[in-house]
């Protein structure tokens, strides 16, 4: 994520600006989308909802009628005095009671049963054998006899309602009633009482298809996608018909339970589906579920079309934006380019301004800025002529450094004829301190040259000094390619002892001391000498005011603050010069410098002192 957001702030403005405005458009786009989307889904879920829930009423009045359709025959059927009468004789009817029933006082009733189709199974029994009554419109066959009945559960249930219909699914597991049942059916069940002593005198199975149910009851009420299912009051699925969506072993169905009637938005097998559910006063459960995305179809469409919109939208807005980021980045890069040929040399450079916005502003600031630089360059190029002409007139003045080692070398042979070992080698090393000085007149040198201007100073001053005078030189060899300003150690060695040892009784000790520590190279000198009180280390540290009056006193702080302005000349803030100093307690110095290698950092700063 990093490196993208880097990627992208690196690109140029117009890019940007593109960039941000397509992001910006696409997510207002999508979240406006995705709104409209979200809330037209609602809407139309709700509206289906309230209709889902008349469809509900429908179904349970339907199934309340048939209900108490089939309840009222088998009241009045087993009230029927014939009937009344059959089923108290203790001995079964020798011969059957079905032409009698068509016959008789309960013609009527068998006509009305015939003619509504209300019933697709009827069983009549007495308290033992076979039914003495039975009948079946879709040839099912074989009733069990009421012995086998009486041992189920549903009769034991049946019993306990006291003459309560009991209704069930007719399943494989529950079927105690038809051996060679064809359909699938919902039955239902009643204990006979007499109507003159309230005793059971019979029971009574009705059962009708659910093929019937969906025929007559929930015709045009679901189909392939939209499923209907019913459920008992223990909560067993009486009848499922359209799309398959009730799994009883999958728990969470008891969750709508607490409540009349409502809807919600469920998953089943991965589907989305539109729940409605209605519990009835008999205390059967009605769910009607609908696919969601099918009551969102036609807003698919709608947002595949919002979609080809705004990415047509996008397209065609990018050439307007190429116009409109060229227009506003144009005098921006009028700027950068005039910079560039500024940064060539081209100090006569001006950007022309249109406007007063921020970018006019910007650009007025540069032609200021321009117009300072080039008046700053002019002056320092005329001071710089008149530095280079004094200079001239003075190395004019003094004494050619070649005919001073000629003379010097002259010297040094006269001294050997006459057989002058000390004077040869004095003469020696100053020739070679005037070389490593003067370093052809390059402002850096190497930190082994450096250590060696040292030895050569100190082994002279050791000469004149004699005993006076001790010192120990610590540069380590691995320093020696290391690139430094040059004589920025030798005045402080000078000024210690100067300052310190000469004037010291007895004389003193001094060392020199270099090391690498964290990306610098840090130099250390420490003598022993009479130290400086804090007023001395002021005047010596600090600026004099401006004078051309030249005093020999003040050599020692001249060099000193000579050193401190070189310093900070070329290596700006990555340098530190510590100097600390207590009378007779002797005076350290610490200057830190970048640790350049020669032919790195090292070519900039000579480059730098060359210019």
């Amino acid at each position: 994520m990093i490196a993208i957001l880097r990627a992208y702030l690196n690109l140029s403005l117009k890019v940007k600006i593109i960039i941000l405005f397509a992001l910006l458009m696409t997510i207002f786009s999508v979240a406006f989308g995705y709104y409209a989307f979200q809330t037209s889904r609602a809407q139309i879920v709700n509206k289906v909802s309230s209709t889902n829930l008349g469809v509900m009423r429908v179904v349970e009045n339907n199934m309340i009628s048939m209900q108490r359709s089939m309840s009222d025959w088998v009241t009045v059927f087993t009230m029927d005095p014939f009937i009344q009468k059959t089923l108290r004789q203790t001995e079964r009817p020798a011969e059957p009671i079905d032409p009698l029933l068509y016959s008789g006082s309960t013609s009527s009733l068998m006509n009305q049963m015939l003619l509504t189709g209300n019933f697709d199974y009827v069983a009549l029994y007495g308290k033992t054998g076979q039914p003495i009554f039975q009948m079946a419109t879709d040839d099912s066959s074989g009733p069990s006899p009421m012995e086998n009945i009486a041992r189920s559960p549903i009769y034991e249930r049946t019993a306990e309602l006291r003459g309560a219909p009991y209704w069930f699914p007719l399943t494989q597991d529950n079927n105690v009633f038809i051996q060679n049942n064809r359909k699938d059916k919902i039955g239902m069940t009643r204990v006979v009482k007499d109507m003159n002593n309230g005793g059971v005198i019979g029971f009574i199975f009705a059962g009708v298809n659910l093929d019937t149910i969906k025929d007559r009851y929930l015709k045009n009420l679901y189909d392939k996608d939209y499923g209907i299912v019913i459920l008992d009051s223990a909560g067993d699925p009486l009848l499922q018909a359209g799309k398959l969506f009730y799994d009883q072993e999958a728990g969470g169905w008891t969750d709508f339970r607490a409540e009349a009637s409502g809807s919600k938005v469920i998953g089943v097998g991965g589907e989305k589906l539109l729940l409605t559910y209605s519990k009835g006063d008999n205390g059967w459960e009605y769910l009607y579920a609908v696919p969601v995305g099918m009551l969102t179809k036609e807003l698919n469409s709608i947002k595949l079309f919002v979609i080809l919109a705004i990415s047509i939208w996008l397209l065609m807005s990018i050439p307007v934006m190429l116009l409109l980021t060229s227009f506003l980045t144009a005098p921006i890069k009028n700027l950068l380019l005039s910079m560039r040929r500024f940064q060539n040399g081209q100090f006569d450079e001006k950007v022309e301004i249109k406007y007063g916005d921020e970018i006019g502003y910007l650009s007025q600031g540069y032609n200021n800025m321009v117009a300072n630089i080039k008046k700053l360059v002019d002056d320092v190029y005329v001071l710089r002529l008149r530095e280079q002409e004094a200079e001239l007139k003075a190395l004019q003045a003094q004494i050619n450094p070649h005919f001073l080692y000629n003379m010097l070398d002259t010297i040094f042979w006269e001294a050997e004829e006459a057989g002058q070992d000390r004077i040869s080698e004095m003469i020696v090393n100053l020739s070679r301190l005037f070389r490593l000085s003067l370093n052809r007149g390059k402002s850096f040198t190497s930190v082994a040259k450096e250590r060696e201007l040292l030895e050569l100073y100190l082994s002279l001053q050791k000469m004149r000094f004699r005993d006076i005078l001790d010192y120990r030189i610590d540069i380590p060899r691995e320093l020696d390619d290391y690139v430094m300003l040059k004589l920025i150690l030798q005045p402080f060695v000078e000024n210690a002892i100067v300052h310190g040892i000469e004037r010291k009784r007895g004389g003193g000790r001094m060392s020199i001391s270099g090391r690498k520590e964290e990306g610098d190279i840090v130099f250390v000198i420490e003598d022993d000498g009479t130290g400086m009180s804090p007023e001395e280390l002021a005047r010596l540290t600090e600026p004099p005011p401006e004078s051309d009056v030249h005093l020999a006193r003040e050599t020692g702080g001249y060099a000193i603050r000579n050193v401190n302005e070189r310093l900070r000349h070329y290596y700006k803030d990555a340098y530190r010069l510590v100097y600390a100093s207590e009378p007779d307690k002797g005076t350290r110095v610490e200057i830190r410098i970048p640790a350049d290698l020669e032919g790195e950092e090292g070519d900039e700063h000579v480059q730098a002192a060359d210019r």
